[in-house]
């Protein structure tokens, strides 16, 4: 890999608990290693980010697929699901991503951890890094063959997200959020586009991938020597992207939140042939994952919508009767929250009106002792599942890696029992209702 940094240790020490990753840089290429005896098993996650733009963004979404489509040594998916059999089951997964402003494609491995040796390990790592840096081609670019069935396919999956209605309304939602913005480009990309995806395209957007994308790589389980494995992962993709690009690596830049804005809210409306509307509000609060203040919007979210006592589900859905289901969402890196409901198209209005009662009760600091304890005790049992997942402790990680500020689950639990109703209304003061959007039935007319 061109413009080698040195090869630095990066280590966030917490105080609070053992399960905190411990980094190793080199160039463009962190690796992130959690060594536990914790699970029985191993795990190796290779994320690739770079800026998520409109030009590329669908090729660069299939990428991932045709990767599991062969490999030089591979060159057929059922040729690389027989090696995997061979090193005792070894699980294999490719996707695609987004993360604020980021487009992230990765390729995954859970295997059995040795017990003597460890050429298991060396044997896996060389699969997932030749599945993602030497696929198979033809002539100098991806075979036909792969590049059509991939595109069917990836048709198939853009559709599905428009055939899940509240995916769907999400999506929307969110992407009239931050229209005009990267945020706002589907993680799949466009069905548009997929005509200009050839074989030649595709390999191109490889091609540039390879050129700039910054490569994050989270090794957990039973783990002797974090250092010395951090430099064997860290030698083997050095000497896969000596043969893909010599360009000089982009830093990586910190994701930002999109920022507070002043003006009226945005009304947009859909129609489709839906039977229960979606009536989804979006949420800017300035506040992302790296601030201090993130515990509290964590809790502020909870409060509202984010479980069977919050205030949306209590006052739309179990008082009123006026939805069939009532939540809100938070992405951690945009500081957007969601807020969705399924309803009667009827009811819009004083649906409307009762949410915004709810965001302005905690803008008011209206948040009693139950709401407050409950919403603790939530979140502290969401976050210890994640220390019983390996991926999900990694993608947490992550999280906290690109917004500039990453934090173990136990640090971040400490910090949002530390949350009282005053900081919650701090957070809520400045959050702005930015788009409320409304997905419903077509009129229907007589011929």
């Amino acid at each position: 890999m061109a413009d080698h940094r040195p090869f630095r240790q990066h280590v966030k020490q917490t105080g609070v608990s053992p399960v905190s990753f411990v980094s190793f840089q080199e160039g463009r290429c962190t690796v992130h290693i959690l060594g536990t005896p914790q699970f029985h098993t191993r795990h190796i996650n290779v994320k690739m980010t770079k800026p998520i733009r409109r030009p590329d963004v669908t090729a660069t979404a299939m990428l991932p697929y045709l990767w599991m489509e062969g490999t030089s040594t591979y060159p057929s998916a059922l040729e690389i699901i027989r090696r995997s059999d061979t090193l005792f089951g070894t699980v294999l997964q490719t996707g695609v991503g987004k993360r604020g402003s980021r487009q992230m494609v990765e390729a995954y491995a859970g295997f059995a951890a040795a017990k003597a040796d460890d050429t298991l390990f060396s044997d896996v790592l060389a699969l997932v890094l030749e599945i993602m840096f030497d696929p198979a081609t033809v002539d100098g670019t991806f075979p036909e063959g792969h590049v059509e069935r991939q595109r069917v396919l990836h048709q198939k999956r853009i559709a599905s997200v428009y055939d899940d209605k509240i995916q769907y309304a999400y999506e929307r939602c969110m992407a009239e959020v931050a229209r005009g913005r990267p945020e706002s480009l589907p993680r799949l990309g466009f069905t548009e586009d997929l005509k200009d995806c050839t074989g030649a395209r595709l390999w191109q957007a490889y091609q540039d991938l390879c050129d700039e994308a910054d490569i994050h790589v989270y090794v957990v389980g039973p783990i002797s020597d974090a250092e010395a494995e951090a430099k064997i992962i860290l030698g083997r993709i050095n000497a896969a992207f000596t043969r893909l690009s010599t360009r000089a690596p982009e830093s990586e830049s910190v994701v930002q939140a999109l920022p507070v804005r002043a003006g009226q809210e945005r009304q947009v409306v859909d129609e489709q042939s839906v039977v229960q509307g979606k009536l989804n509000l979006g949420i800017r609060t300035g506040i992302s994952y790296k601030d201090e203040s993130y515990p509290a919007l964590l809790v502020a979210n909870g409060i509202l919508g984010g479980f069977p006592h919050s205030k949306l589900f209590r006052n739309v859905r179990e008082k009123a009767s006026l939805a069939y289901y009532a939540s809100s969402r938070l992405d951690a890196l945009t500081g957007v929250i969601s807020v969705q409901t399924g309803i009667e198209v009827a009811n819009y209005d004083r649906v409307l009106a009762i949410i915004k009662e709810q965001i302005q009760a905690l803008r008011n600091g209206d948040v009693d002792e139950n709401e407050l304890d409950y919403t603790k005790r939530g979140l502290r049992n969401q976050y210890q599942v994640m220390l019983d997942q390996p991926m999900t402790m990694a993608d947490q990680h992550f999280v906290g890696v690109l917004a500039g500020n990453p934090r173990s689950i136990p640090e971040l639990l400490t910090a949002i029992d530390q949350v009282t109703p005053a900081d919650v209304a701090q957070v809520a003061a400045n959050w702005t209702v930015d788009i409320v959007y409304f997905l419903k039935g077509r009129v229907q007319t007589s011929a």
